[in-house]
């Protein structure tokens, strides 16, 4: 088969303190820390063999998120610029979804033919996090297209309990390849819903929101929040591309936080935008945390959240008298998995209220991965049923 294969040299840099599991297992919690002369390219690599608990899927769709062009990317010393949980030789890919062709003996609830997408954060199940049933939190944490292969390739092997049915989608629209796009497009998605309503606990409908930042996990915080009823729908974003895929989503205003001369300018725009009540909902999705607190804290409304969902490196100073005096909330946010996640996302999608292709910006065939990855605007998406480029 065909698959974007990525490997790199095993060079801890000087002074890093290796974890037992990274010396035992040679998955680098912090990748820029010891993964070096990284390099990915399609190559034929064997079909995957599946256990009895796992199943074999011809990948209908899988899409290109930032971390798995990020990865890509070297310092100035040759060492991955990924900071996150990674291990190689790998396929990448942890955005999929496809058709099942085999299944394992032990398998009971999917069979051949079924239309799956895959959870993208593989729990243990066994460790303290999981057992308190907070799954994103696992301590031993695996994760397809970073510490084993994924979903850029012609076929993948995954744990039938990590896969979800997307029957109902291709019932609603009434064909396959909608519901490979659509499923691939889940765990971006997942990851939004997780921060917006289970770790933030959602709005009222008639507050207003904010979502900062329009990749998308933003675009996929648009269109959720308008279909939960929020009133007042404003982004802030400066990428033009970004923009007008913010407005298909449902934002009702999108703002170029490039254009204000302070925090202050930018709080007072958000409390005249909404009589002085202030904002319900802020949805941090682009890790600029030293710009954003600023502006939320002096446009909160009472009982006001604010949910953490971007990644951001450094510390971020935040005077928290705002969030007390306003009895408002800060949750931190990471990843998709359990709490009925993926089903209740692919409800929404099966009833017709969040359409992600609306954020899709570019289609390849997996041979032209490569030049998908340049786009850095919206979702890419690529599978061997697209027209190759060129």
């Amino acid at each position: 088969m065909r698959a974007f294969y990525v490997q790199a040299d095993w060079s801890p840099k000087d002074g890093y303190q290796l974890s037992e599991r990274e010396l035992s297992t040679q998955r680098a919690l912090r990748g820029n820390s010891i993964w070096k002369n990284i390099r990915g390219s399609v190559v034929d690599r064997p079909i995957p063999e599946y256990d009895e608990d796992q199943v074999l899927l011809k990948v209908g769709a899988a899409g290109i998120c930032g971390t798995d062009a990020h990865l890509l990317r070297r310092d100035e010393n040759g060492y991955s610029k990924y900071d996150g949980h990674c291990k190689y030789p790998i396929i990448t890919g942890h955005e999929f979804a496809g058709e099942i062709v085999e299944v394992g003996k032990k398998v009971k609830k999917l069979k051949v033919g079924d239309l799956v997408s895959v959870e993208s954060m593989h729990w243990c199940g066994e460790c303290d996090a999981c057992r308190r049933g907070m799954f994103n939190q696992c301590k031993d944490l695996e994760e397809p297209g970073l510490t084993y292969d994924g979903g850029f390739a012609e076929y993948a092997v995954v744990k039938a309990k990590y896969c979800y049915l997307l029957n109902d989608i291709v019932n609603f629209y009434g064909d396959k390849m909608t519901a490979f796009e659509l499923g691939a497009m889940i765990e971006p998605t997942g990851v939004a819903y997780n921060g917006l309503f289970v770790r933030g606990g959602g709005i009222r409908p008639g507050g207003h929101v904010v979502v900062f930042g329009a990749g998308p996990i933003g675009l996929a915080a648009i269109s959720l929040m308008k279909t939960a009823g929020a009133a007042k729908l404003i982004c802030f974003e400066s990428v033009p591309e970004r923009v007008e895929l913010a407005k298909q989503c449902g934002a009702d205003a999108v703002y170029n936080p490039m254009d204000f001369k302070s925090a202050d300018e930018q709080a007072q725009l958000l409390m005249e935008l909404t009589d002085g009540v202030g904002i319900s909902l802020f949805a941090e999705c682009a890790g600029a945390t030293k710009f954003t607190y600023p502006v939320m804290g002096k446009s909160l409304a009472i009982g006001g959240k604010t949910v953490q969902i971007g990644h951001t490196i450094g510390l971020t100073p935040v005077d928290i008298f705002n969030w007390q005096w306003n009895a408002a909330t800060i949750s931190g946010s990471n990843g998709q998995s359990g709490q009925g996640i993926y089903p209740d996302v692919i409800a929404l999608m099966a009833a017709g209220r969040i359409d992600m292709r609306k954020m899709v910006t570019g289609r390849y065939h997996l041979e032209d991965i490569e030049a998908g990855m340049q786009i850095t605007a919206g979702k890419v998406l690529v599978s061997t049923a697209y027209k190759k480029h060129g």
